[in-house]
């Protein structure tokens, strides 16, 4: 299957509830799915794995968690600071 930004344009409720039914629907079934998205937190919570392409070029290919511990390309350890800063800051929200 495949799917460009399939949950862009939803509220943040349906956003989630489709993207959790999607994924268990992936599951159940064994789905292949490529799936374009320039949501950083949607790839981690959705994907078994991401390509990170930049100018044409890949420059990362590996599972979610896997991705969260590169620092060594500065593009990719930029994509995966901005997910950790926006928990960070909701975090701090729910804190205050």
């Amino acid at each position: 299957m495949l799917m460009d930004e399939p949950f862009g344009a939803l509220d943040p409720v349906t956003r989630d509830a489709l993207g959790r039914d999607f994924r268990a629907l992936h599951e159940r079934l064994g789905l292949t799915t490529v799936m374009v998205t320039h949501d950083m937190m949607e790839a981690l919570l959705l994907a078994d794995r991401i390509l990170v392409l930049d100018q044409g070029q890949v420059r990362a290919d590996g599972s979610p968690r896997d991705l969260m511990g590169v620092q060594s390309d500065p593009v990719v350890a930029a994509l995966m600071e901005t997910p950790r800063r926006q928990a960070r800051r909701l975090e701090a929200l729910a804190d205050g």
